[in-house]
């Protein structure tokens, strides 16, 4: 395990430094600062602020990372609404450099979606090659204004053969990177499935990861998972990588910091 740091993400603590105590005290050394709520936007801290908050961090040796909000998307079909976008991603940027984070997570994003009766049928597959078009020319905007100071991490959320490809061919440059939600590898209902497409891809482009998440389904605890997640992570083990316990509860992300511990 001396190849990863375990941390924890902060949704509900009231401010950035409860979160910070709260990662020292239950022996986690990162911290990912979830900007899906309302006490963790961009707007609501001054420069000064910002600063004061990476200096503390620093001095109680706890990395910050950031993740995006929930809704931010690079596949919107709107032009407006993707310069707003855009910009939106610049702000998230400048935060996490104001905080010294390590690095920022962002999803590719949710289309839209048709259904018909208990079926349900994305717009990105429908038209793969229109929403391919959208991914790549926001990779490419991501890549234009990439800092050397941060890393900027794309989740395995949504990774259709299309923006597949579109990734294969960027993470070269050195701009981009990835975040391994590893439950997002599996299909688990009705039955325990590992996505074999997306597993190759992960594999192939190891080299490219910079971040993990773990959590069970729907971000409850990984009891049961432990057989299949065993051989992902001993995948990266050689690797210098934070390991990011997306859960709500304190209490269960230190049960499952005690069993990642004792997995490898």
């Amino acid at each position: 395990m001396k190849n990863f740091r375990l941390g924890i993400r902060a949704i509900h603590q009231k401010d950035i430094k409860t979160a910070i105590i709260e990662a020292k005290k239950n022996g986690f050394k990162i911290l990912e600062i979830h900007m899906s709520a309302p006490q963790f936007q961009p707007q609501s801290y001054t420069t000064s602020q910002l600063n004061e908050i990476k200096n503390y961090a620093k001095k109680n040796e706890i990395i910050i990372q950031t993740h995006s909000e929930i809704g931010q998307s690079l596949i919107q079909i709107d032009k407006g609404i993707r310069g707003a976008e855009q910009q939106r991603i610049k702000q998230y940027i400048q935060f996490s450099r104001q905080l010294g984070a390590r690095c920022l997570t962002l999803h590719v994003g949710k289309s839209l979606a048709y259904h018909a009766g208990t079926e349900s049928f994305s717009h990105d597959k429908l038209f793969p090659k229109f929403y391919t078009s959208l991914f790549e020319d926001s990779i490419k905007h991501l890549i234009s204004i990439a800092p050397k100071d941060l890393l900027i991490c794309i989740e395995n959320d949504n990774f259709t053969e299309g923006y597949r490809k579109v990734l294969g061919k960027y993470l070269k440059t050195g701009k981009i990177f990835l975040t391994w939600d590893i439950m997002k590898n599996f299909q688990y209902k009705p039955t325990k499935v590992l996505y074999p497409k997306l597993w190759q891809f992960m594999k192939k482009n190891i080299n490219y990861i910079r971040n993990v998440h773990i959590s069970g389904p729907n971000h409850a605890g990984i009891q049961g998972f432990e057989k299949d997640f065993t051989p992902l992570l001993k995948s990266v083990k050689n690797q210098d990588l934070p390991i990011v316990i997306e859960m709500l509860s304190i209490k269960e992300a230190v049960r499952a910091k005690k069993i990642i511990q004792g997995l490898l």
